[in-house]
């Protein structure tokens, strides 16, 4: 049989649910307090163009669980702000309250039948607010999965260029029930400062990659 990539990038907000279900909930819940040593959110304002995935920096979340089908768990991602983005699979419902974020399932498509086989969601925001997103892991059944999150900081310039920080954690867990799973996701604007993500009993999520990227833009 013939496989190929079949990209569905269905923006969270436009996924088609069942008519019992709202597609964003009317009210916000109560925003995180903010940590020591990270600015106020206030002081940060949301991205309004494309281009401030470059210059105030990103975050992109993908999971997976290696089995044909979707994913066995769906995201819920809330930033310090209190607003959401993601999708429960369980529930066929979907938030999208963040400015210039989207999700969307990548998926393995067989060429004779368009079946979808094994697919990946992805959910990316650009101009993320410095502080801590609680990032809660919904599962739609039992079994093993994975979350990795990359994120960069803004791009700060100086005498040799623009230049901005890239880090990377991942997360493998298993989702005995069907109880959602929370974990902790400190993010900051600034360069050099790094992504770290925690679960809620304190394992800390194994960092795969560190870097400065350096551009002459």
């Amino acid at each position: 049989m013939k496989f190929s990539r079949l990209a569905l990038a269905i923006t969270i907000s436009v996924i088609p649910l069942k008519e019992s279900h709202s597609l964003v909930p009317m009210t916000l819940d109560k925003p995180f307090p903010t940590r020591a040593g990270v600015r106020e959110i206030l002081d940060e304002v949301d991205p309004a163009t494309e281009q401030a995935c470059y210059s105030m920096g990103q975050m992109t979340l993908t999971y997976d669980s290696g089995e044909l089908g979707p994913p066995n768990v769906g995201l819920r991602i809330t930033d310090p702000r209190g607003r959401k983005i993601g999708y429960d699979l369980q529930a066929d419902k979907g938030w999208q309250e963040l400015p210039l974020a989207e999700g969307s399932f990548d998926c393995d498509e067989n060429e004779n039948t368009s079946e979808l086989r094994h697919c990946v969601g992805h959910i990316q925001i650009c101009g993320p607010i410095s502080g801590t997103y609680k990032v809660e892991v919904l599962p739609a059944k039992r079994g093993k999965y994975s979350v990795k999150i990359s994120g960069t900081s803004q791009a700060t310039r100086d005498a040799t260029g623009f230049h901005s920080t890239d880090s990377q954690v991942e997360f493998k867990g298993e989702a005995q029930n069907l109880e959602p799973q929370t974990l902790l996701l400190e993010y900051s604007r600034d360069t050099g400062a790094q992504i770290k993500l925690t679960h809620s009993d304190q394992r800390v999520a194994r960092t795969e990659k560190n870097q400065t990227e350096d551009s002459s833009r």
